[in-house]
């Protein structure tokens, strides 16, 4: 009988909000995860496209901003194939986005860090984003914020 009581409020709430979604997937957790990911997201990208900046090397941005990483590294962390990455990275070389050189420790290794320039393109990025994550979580008050991020974090490394 929860369930269904649940079921009942979730739909009654979609309701209320002019929100299609009712049934099994309402309370569906990877449907739950991807949509609001895709809502949060898309509020970013708004960001993104004023400034005319491509999500994906907003990505690369991103993931480069505190360290250097392997393309591989750089793929994991975008959620992107490999070669889809390769590509990208050599466009943003090409721009003077990022630097690709071989690896101090394993010349064979070739580590891609952000130049100068995508530094200085990136810095005013990531301080929206920080902006946008605070504009996204403040409704929640810091400690439900802290918690829904360590929860995504421990279910992101159960599952990997």
């Amino acid at each position: 009988m929860a369930r269904r009581d649940d079921a009942l409020a979730r739909a009654s709430r979609a309701a209320a909000n002019d929100d299609p979604v009712e049934g099994f997937v309402a309370g569906y957790l990877p449907y739950l995860l991807a949509r609001a990911s895709h809502l949060i997201s898309g509020q970013f990208h708004e960001h993104l496209a004023a400034r005319k900046v491509p999500v994906m090397q907003w990505r690369v941005m991103a993931a480069l901003w505190d360290a250097p990483k392997s393309a591989r590294e750089v793929a994991e962390i975008i959620l992107q194939k490999q070669p889809t990455v390769s590509k990208l990275l050599e466009r943003m070389e090409r721009q003077g986005l990022v630097r690709r050189e071989p690896d101090a420790e394993d010349r064979r290794r070739i580590v891609v860090s952000l130049s100068p320039r995508g530094r200085a393109v990136a810095g005013p990025l990531i301080e929206a984003a920080r902006e946008h994550e605070h504009a996204v979580l403040e409704p929640f008050g810091a400690t439900n914020a802290s918690t829904l991020v360590t929860v995504l974090q421990r279910l992101i490394d159960r599952n990997r």
